[in-house]
């Protein structure tokens, strides 16, 4: 598949009082049309870092970055981490910033709100929200703010950290719904078993550098994660009694 997205050599350095940390070193990866990548390491591994490369909200140091989406906030999309609106904004008004009040994309902040589940809550303030409905209108202020999701990036940090089971599988079949239309879906997160649900392709980051790159299920696995994680990992009994939300 074409990638949107193309990392080649990427380092980035932050320096601190004369003192350079390394957050990536050589990366090399590629987010293609039509996919889901989750990138997964410890804290401190370089993931948020990367998705902001990927957002243009960071330079790298070296190395080059090629993008489709690069020059168009309607082609790309940022969801970070921690959000914060200082103003008292309703769901509605604040999925609508970052569009016009065109008929067009009035009916984009309409769809926005129904995929995420929030429809019903659209003159709602903010600031009354639960921490995971504010992460909701974040994901469906990105995703109103991309015009058509064929050839379109998004990309979320952790976005599904602060939402309940039915949650995660709301935004689960957004997301699924966005890169099926021809968007490329790339985001972070910890849960190695939720990844390979969600996932077509993964990248397992160790201290700034790719350990692994290619198909979530064999990136995925007990063997990668323990490296990514200095920790070892078992995969999971076929007859324990783990439940998980139908996605």
């Amino acid at each position: 598949m074409e990638p949107l997205i193309t990392f080649s050599r990427v380092c980035m350095h932050f320096s601190t009082r004369s003192v350079i940390t390394n957050a990536l070193a050589d990366i090399d990866a590629s987010f293609a049309r039509g996919s889901t990548t989750a990138i997964v390491g410890a804290n401190a591994s370089g993931k948020s870092t990367m998705l902001r490369i990927a957002a243009g909200v960071l330079a790298p140091s070296t190395g080059r970055v090629e993008s489709s989406a690069v020059h168009s906030a309607l082609k790309r999309a940022f969801v970070p981490q921690r959000g914060s609106c200082a103003a008292d904004f309703s769901v509605e008004e604040l999925v609508s910033l970052g569009t016009s009040t065109r008929c067009a994309e009035q009916a984009r902040v309409e769809c926005a709100l129904d995929a995420v589940g929030l429809a019903s809550r659209r003159a709602v303030r903010y600031h009354s929200l639960s921490g995971g409905e504010q992460q909701r209108v974040r994901v469906a202020r990105a995703i109103a703010q991309i015009a058509s999701p064929n050839g379109s990036v998004l990309l979320l940090d952790e976005p599904f950290s602060s939402l309940d089971p039915a949650e995660v599988a709301r935004l689960v079949r957004a997301l699924r719904v966005f890169a099926q239309e021809g968007g490329s879906v790339i985001l972070s997160l910890h849960d190695a078993g939720l990844a390979r649900e969600v996932a077509h392709d993964a990248i397992a980051l160790r201290m700034g550098r790719v350990i692994a790159h290619g198909r979530a299920h064999e990136v995925l696995s007990p063997a990668i994660l323990s490296e990514v994680y200095a920790h070892e990992m078992l995969e999971a009994s076929t007859t324990a009694r783990w439940l998980r939300p139908t996605l």
